[in-house]
């Protein structure tokens, strides 16, 4: 990172790092609830089902209130150790998994979904892997640790991802004596919000490098 005399009379403000983790924090806590939530799915109560669906909606719910904070903090401040427009676009790319996980949950609620394939854990998995990988790289943002290795990890969960989505595709369509039910539709659509929650985490990954590379 670079520094000129404004630096030493006018500090930068730090606690920007202190609001994108606990951003991050948000997203790979949501994640992880909700593998926890599709893992257990065909043996959760409905008490239980509501107790996930509640905590991912309080996870998206804090999330949104933390980009706000972000963005009103960046109008009071001078001197932030990014740049502005870079704080601004990784605080809201940030909350874009927490939106697409909660409505990954609405249509589990609104189809009443108690059974899920085994592709839907495995993109879980990734989407897992993905959102600690993000927590990590977001915290390097201040300890000055290198993150290309990283993001390349990350790339690799979303090629593994986008092979999963094209193998699950198939296996809801391709079929010879398949015929369109509502079910399939159902599942092709949560398939598409499973894909864009893991695209939105690769997305941080590529912002952050882009950060790092601009910062030195």
């Amino acid at each position: 990172m670079k520094f000129s005399i404004l630096d030493l009379l006018l500090p930068r403000e730090t606690k920007f790092f202190d609001l994108l983790d606990q951003l991050s924090d948000y997203v790979y806590n949501s994640c992880f609830t909700f593998r926890d939530l599709v893992v257990q799915i065909e043996t959760l109560s409905e008490d239980e089902r509501k107790k996930r669906f509640f905590t991912i909606k309080d996870f998206e719910h804090r999330g949104d209130q933390m980009e706000m904070t972000i963005i009103e903090e960046l109008s009071r401040c001078f001197i932030t150790p990014l740049d502005r427009e870079d704080i601004h676009t990784l605080a809201v790319n940030l909350e874009r998994p927490l939106d697409e996980l909660k409505d990954l949950i609405r249509k589990i609620e609104i189809y009443q979904i108690h059974k899920l394939p085994i592709n839907v854990c495995q993109f879980c998995d990734i989407i897992v892997s993905l959102a600690k990988l993000q927590q990590d790289i977001v915290c390097d943002l201040h300890t000055r640790q290198k993150v290309r290795k990283k993001v390349e990890q990350m790339h690799k969960l979303e090629n593994q991802a986008d092979e999963l989505f094209n193998i699950s595709m198939a296996e809801l369509f391709c079929r010879q004596d398949a015929v369109l039910t509502v079910e399939m539709v159902q599942l092709k659509e949560i398939y598409e919000s499973l894909e864009a929650a893991v695209n939105g985490l690769d997305d941080i990954g590529k912002l952050v490098r882009g950060i790092k590379i601009k910062n030195g």
